[in-house]
């Protein structure tokens, strides 16, 4: 009978994520909106471009006859211009769509999840801490656990139905873009694969990063610690995805990227993002080809973002249960 008087702990605290739905409601659809309306923009401009844009040697060779031109003299003048053999047979094989997928998946895409990671995050355990309100909080039935559980299952439901409203965003346009260009309706399937697992590994890239920032928030008593952790490591991803993006086999194909900078890639979850991999696979399937490692390293890419993102939560939520608070 004594245990009939024991009140089982609630997995959440419906209250105390009202509170948290109602304090970031804003924000969360004002950043959605925007870059939902980005990737749309984007994909409505070049989706009308074909799946792979490569150099049509086919056509250069027809150029080149009804111009009485000799390849030896084209060669030469190339040469002369500082083009050599190699660049030129790596020109005429790369995919251009390689770029475009880093610049919005690893760059533009992800700007505005970022800040709304960065600040959500701090606001849901580490600012309230700071503040004295999770005082007020844990002086009612809701303990530390119940606590760390609601604000985890919010940020990350949030950032789920944010990339939910993207994907189809992008999916449809994309899909529009696909069929103004009037593209083979056999490389549906492999378009289809490719747009949604970018979308995914995008997803999974801001998962991580999330899980990192909640942590940080959890593990502090400081916002400004919070910030500096989490955030911190936001901005270093976000840098060293764009400083690693000159160091890519299509930038120094072309002469304009360094080798050298692939190291800044190391420094990047957003490196994990594999668009290269992705691409691959989409041309595997495309053309019936068989599938090799490189068509299939985002299948563990994926996966690592999600448990390093899981993993950081987790520590920081068990600080969170056992730390001393200045309450």
């Amino acid at each position: 009978m004594s245990n009939q008087g024991k009140k089982k702990e609630a997995f959440i605290s419906k209250p105390l994520l009202n509170q948290s739905i109602k304090s970031n409601w804003t924000i969360w659809v004002l950043v959605t909106a925007v870059a939902t309306v980005l990737f749309i923009i984007i994909n409505l401009l070049v989706g009308s471009k074909a799946i792979f844009t490569n150099i049509d040697m086919d056509a250069v060779n027809e150029y080149a006859k009804d111009e009485g031109m000799s390849w030896l003299k084209i060669l030469g003048l190339l040469q002369t211009m500082g083009f050599s053999l190699t660049r030129i047979q790596a020109m005429s094989q790369m995919d251009m769509n390689a770029i475009f997928n880093d610049m919005i998946y690893k760059v533009a895409g992800v700007l505005l999840p970022i800040i709304y990671v960065v600040l959500v995050c701090n606001k849901l355990i580490a600012a309230q801490v700071n503040d004295g309100s999770m005082a007020y909080i844990l002086s009612t039935p809701t303990n530390r656990k119940t606590v760390i559980r609601t604000q985890f299952v919010f940020v990350m439901t949030s950032i789920l139905l944010m990339y939910s409203a993207i994907t189809l965003g992008v999916y449809a346009a994309a899909t529009i873009g696909f069929f103004v260009a009037q593209q083979p309706l056999s490389m549906f399937g492999a378009f289809t694969v490719k747009t949604l697992l970018l979308c995914l590994s995008s997803f999974a890239a801001m998962f991580c990063l999330t899980g990192i920032c909640f942590g940080a928030s959890a593990y502090f008593n400081k916002s400004n610690q919070s910030i500096a952790v989490g955030g911190g490591i936001c901005v270093l991803s976000l840098i060293g995805s764009i400083m690693g993006i000159f160091g890519s086999d299509v930038f120094c194909a072309v002469g304009v990227g360094v080798p050298a900078m692939k190291f800044f890639n190391y420094v990047s979850f957003f490196a994990l993002i594999d668009t290269g991999s992705i691409s691959a696979l989409t041309k595997a399937l495309s053309e019936g080809s068989a599938l090799t490692y490189s068509c299939l390293a985002w299948a563990w890419e994926i996966p690592l973002l999600f448990v390093v993102g899981g993993v950081a939560a987790f520590i920081g939520g068990r600080k969170f249960i056992k730390k001393d608070l200045p309450l």
